[in-house]
């Protein structure tokens, strides 16, 4: 939900920041430099391929390093910044919260459901809901406002859906998070300060989602789950990560925010990506990988820190046959 917007400078201001350029313009929204409109936007730019990025485009207002704030005053308002992020956020506070909506089990009256829809009595459907044809909406389940379920799609019991729209023929099990906030902090002097996620899930059709697992909505974009893709039980999905279609993770997966997992990935149980990688198409990724680089289309990688597979292998191999000549030649202690 957005609140009323700001003056530049009075954004300026709860950021923190020093304001220089334009300074009349208004700040309706908090957007990244990447999106393709950023009219009546804040946004930052702390290095200088971000500032680059923002060549020619027109903001309302932009925090930046003091090296930066000449370049970018053609475009806006701007506001020198030592923590651009840190002055971003707190401005992204102000513009924008979360929709609440009153838990008490029933369908809210401005809740759309489709024809032939089924939700428990002891589910909630908040306010602005839409609900598609033969949807089954299970025991103590929670959907949150705005949030669009395509057709003939199942949420188990006590799952909860926030921020997110789902495709057709979606399985949502049992206690499975959708679209809560990601794990975002900036450090400060008094501690750690939220960063706002004020992106979506976005779920394709046909997919599934396993018991207990958590898939947190994106910072600014959206978190994204291509069509056909496996969840398994107890995956946790990071804010802004894509995961491409017919992908399959295992359980206990864990993917880092704004990775990008390529179609058809299958991943082992309680393999750990670290965050803002590209796993290629049908790579294959062990379980209890530890991912730290990117991973080419169709390769196999394992092991921690994860390596192509075959090395890992003739790796693991020559420390047993060392372990097994240290046994031979008698200096086992055991």
């Amino acid at each position: 939900m957005t609140r009323a917007p700001l003056a530049a400078a009075e954004a300026a201001a709860l950021a923190g920041a020093t304001l220089k350029g334009p300074t009349r313009s208004m700040v309706a929204r908090a957007a990244s430099v990447d999106d393709d409109d950023l009219s009546g936007a804040v946004v930052f730019a702390e290095t200088a391929q971000r500032a680059r990025a923002l060549k020619d485009r027109k903001f309302a207002l932009c925090l930046a390093p003091e090296a930066y704030v000449d370049d970018l005053c053609d475009g806006g308002a701007v506001a020198a910044h030592a923590a651009p992020r840190l002055g971003f956020a707190r401005i992204a506070a102000r513009l924008h919260e979360v929709r609440p909506f009153d838990e008490t089990a029933g369908v809210h009256a401005s809740a759309k459901i489709g024809e032939g829809a089924r939700v428990h009595s002891t589910a909630v459907v908040a306010a602005g809901a839409e609900i598609g044809a033969g949807v089954v909406i299970g025991p103590h389940a929670a959907i949150g406002p705005g949030v669009i379920i395509g057709p003939y799609a199942e949420v188990g019991a006590s799952a909860t859906i926030v921020c997110a729209i789902l495709g057709a023929r979606v399985v949502i099990l049992s206690g499975a998070r959708i679209g809560q906030p990601g794990f975002g902090f900036i450090p400060t002097p008094d501690g750690l300060f939220r960063v706002p996620q004020l992106g979506r899930v976005i779920v394709g059709a046909d997919v599934e989602i396993g018991a207990n697992s958590a898939i947190d909505r994106g910072a600014l974009g959206d978190t994204i789950i291509g069509d056909g893709a496996k969840i398994d039980n107890l995956v946790q999905i990071g804010h802004n990560v894509r995961i491409g279609r017919h992908a399959a993770l295992a359980s206990q997966v864990g993917v880092s925010g704004s990775t990008i997992v390529g179609e058809r990935v299958m991943m082992g149980g309680q393999a750990g990506l670290a965050d803002h990688l590209t796993i290629g198409d049908g790579a294959q990724i062990a379980a209890r990988a530890g991912l730290m680089h990117d991973v080419p289309a169709g390769e196999k990688w394992g092991g921690t820190p994860a390596r192509p597979i075959k090395m890992w292998f003739r790796e693991v191999a020559t420390l047993a046959k060392l372990a097994a000549r240290k046994k031979a030649d008698g200096h086992d202690q055991d």
